[in-house]
């Protein structure tokens, strides 16, 4: 059979060469070449099909079973298999195997110049034998079809190899030339095909280990955070935490400070996602390792934090920190603010910002910090948020603001427990986003409210669970 020739004046590339050479699927059969030769405008106008359907598929399996599937349409054989180059092990496996219709697995491996698939395979060309039992290069299978006849097409991309296909059949010379020459002008289709599969199957994979390793990580951060504090004389705490993320920059603690004191912290990585949770799980362990070993006023705990994070030179990271100690016998509050957002406090329905400010931990060496103390009152509320409460967007990018939440924070019964309180908070800023808007920030608050006690339990040690 002749093809009809559709190079360009002067080239020496054959119809089946040209499109051998395409990275993509070729235009339709242009109409006049539908007229002029039909016979063979059928067999491009297939390959072209062919190679469109099969550059769509991205699932390996659905691939696989779809060109053994299409190839038949091609050319007739009684074993196709599809054997896959393995750069590591340096040897061609098979992943696929059609015999007699019936699809079975495939897990055999050869190496290259090993048997008439190894050979094509090393020499990048396409091998046909009428009868390979003249050829010495072709490996007998006891357990085996019987064959008489197989044609192996390599699959390459550029110069690169991807595979071969291996067709065999029981009859003497099935394979023809025509057929060699379809099947090389579709392989270099097939071996694009395989490739993007591959490529697909990897980001798969990796996107699953990524969410896995990320949950993992989402547990333990977890487990970092404590739930709350009990047998605190004259206090009620509690704590909320929704991270914008799997993992979140915002954190939080509750240490013992001795007895009938307890320190609390709220702290604000820059940044979001893993490198800014590791970030904030160091400064959990710094902060723990020296609350163990002093128990500093505010100012000078952040201070000496400050300098431990520094000399971690953690470059372009600074860490917001609010860092209070709670005097049961006292019944106050004493605070100091590293770059977090002021602390509210409750009192008689009046709502009032706490003003206490100082620089991020971890940009400078040496910074110093102020204080503000409180005298609590029973039933006085202390708020601290992070500023992904203040800074909840809406679809128009409106902030949820200081103003909304003091509105909705003196709107709320005024007995309300803490838990209500930080429960009310975080719905309303979920309704302030609206469905479908992604969270902006982590949210994290840590609300206390002071309450009636005696003196007994002064000299205890807080619980932190």
């Amino acid at each position: 059979m002749s093809w009809p020739s559709l190079a360009t004046p002067g080239s020496t590339l054959s119809p089946m060469d040209e499109l051998s050479q395409l990275a993509a699927p070729a235009d339709p059969i242009p109409q006049s070449l539908l007229s002029a030769f039909p016979e063979q405008a059928k067999t491009l106008g297939l390959l072209y099909d062919v190679s469109r359907e099969l550059t769509s598929i991205l699932d390996r399996e659905e691939l696989l079973r779809r060109i053994a599937e299409r190839v038949k349409k091609i050319v007739n054989y009684d074993v196709f298999t599809v054997m896959l180059w393995n750069e590591k092990s340096q040897l061609l496996g098979g992943v696929f195997a059609m015999h007699y219709e019936n699809s079975i697995p495939s897990r055999f491996r050869v190496n290259l110049n090993q048997g008439i698939t190894g050979h094509a395979a090393a020499s990048r060309k396409a091998i046909r034998l009428d009868d390979v039992r003249v050829d010495p290069r072709y490996i007998t299978c006891n357990t085996c079809e019987v064959v008489s006849s197989e044609l192996v097409i390599p699959l390459l991309l550029q110069d690169r190899l991807v595979g071969v296909l291996d067709l065999e059949s029981k009859r003497y010379a099935a394979f023809t030339p025509q057929h060699e020459r379809m099947l090389m002008a579709l392989g270099s289709f097939i071996a694009i095909a395989l490739e993007n599969s591959r490529l697909y199957e990897d980001a798969r994979e990796n996107q699953v280990r990524l969410q896995t390793d990320l949950d993992t990580a989402r547990e333990i951060q977890l487990q970092l955070l404590p739930r709350g504090a009990r047998e605190v004389p004259g206090l009620d705490i509690t704590a909320a935490y929704v991270p914008a993320r799997e993992l979140g920059g915002d954190f939080y603690d509750f240490l013992q400070y001795g007895e009938g004191r307890l320190a609390i912290a709220l702290g604000d990585v820059s940044g979001k996602g893993t490198a800014a949770a590791l970030y904030g799980s160091l400064a959990i362990g710094m902060l723990r390792e020296l609350t163990v070993e002093h128990t500093l006023a505010p100012a000078d705990m952040l201070a000496m934090l400050n300098r431990r994070l520094h000399a971690a030179r953690l470059e372009a990271r600074f860490i917001a920190l609010t860092f209070a100690v709670y005097e049961a016998s006292e019944r106050s509050l004493t605070i100091a603010n590293a770059g977090g957002t002021h602390p509210l406090l409750l009192r008689e329905g009046q709502l009032t910002e706490i003003a206490v400010d100082g620089i991020p931990l971890g940009l400078f060496p040496e910074a110093e910090y102020t204080l503000s103390t409180l005298r609590l009152q029973v039933g006085d509320v202390v708020i601290f948020a992070s500023d992904g409460i203040l800074e909840s967007e809406n679809s128009k990018r409106e902030e949820f603001g200081i103003e909304r939440l003091s509105a909705l924070i003196t709107s709320l019964p005024a007995n309300s427990c803490v838990e209500n309180i930080s429960g009310a908070i975080l719905r309303a800023t979920d309704e302030f986003s609206g469905v479908g808007i992604p969270p902006h920030d982590d949210r994290t608050l840590l609300v206390l409210r002071a309450i009636e006690d005696t003196a007994a339990g002064y000299s205890k040690l807080p619980v932190i669970y």
